[in-house]
């Protein structure tokens, strides 16, 4: 009896551990999906501005672009909903307006308290979307970019980080020697 007992006290032990690493590992592919689709709505977001000439101003208008620029409603990995939080021109450090090239960007103003009504919310509540983030604000098992919770990880489109790829400039092309 005291064998038997001892051998499921084992059988529970291994099977704790084994279900705390399948959660963990869960977490891990989430994460992961969670990197991906953030990458699609920020080359979403760049065909958009690249067919229109601008951000969207929602992200239900990236969803009903014509020609599509997303393939489908991504759902958060995280939360299992498709309740991406925005992220608007402005936030987190970023310029209100687009930079135009050759000219230093405009950094976005300091707020101003509003007379009557104590300070504004710091961060914008509409304008051009830039990206997207997640809705969770559990913490992590990877860090990225320096930041462990998912909702400070952020996927914006930076029309100043993009390489730009082009035809070969004009002019002798390298011939083969034989």
């Amino acid at each position: 009896m005291a064998g038997l007992i001892v051998v499921l006290a084992v059988m529970a032990i291994f099977l704790t551990v084994a279900i705390q690493s399948v959660t963990f590992q869960k977490r891990r592919e989430n994460e992961e999906e969670l990197v991906f689709r953030g990458r699609q709505f920020v080359e979403a977001i760049r065909l958009f501005r690249a067919r229109n000439g601008r951000f969207p101003l929602s992200l239900d208008e990236l969803y009903k672009a014509k020609p599509r620029v997303i393939r489908k409603k991504w759902t958060d990995p995280i939360t299992g909903k498709a309740d991406w939080k925005p992220v608007f021109f402005g936030q987190d450090g970023q310029p209100l307006t687009p930079p135009v090239p050759g000219t230093t960007p405009t950094p976005a103003p300091s707020p101003q308290p509003t007379p009557g009504f104590g300070s504004p919310p710091t961060q914008p509540q509409g304008g051009p979307i830039v990206g997207v983030t997640s809705s969770s604000c559990e913490d992590s098992i990877r860090v990225l970019d320096g930041r462990s919770r998912y909702c400070d990880w952020k996927f914006v489109f930076d029309p100043n980080k993009q390489t730009k790829v082009g035809p070969q400039p004009p002019g002798p092309q390298p011939t083969k020697r034989p």
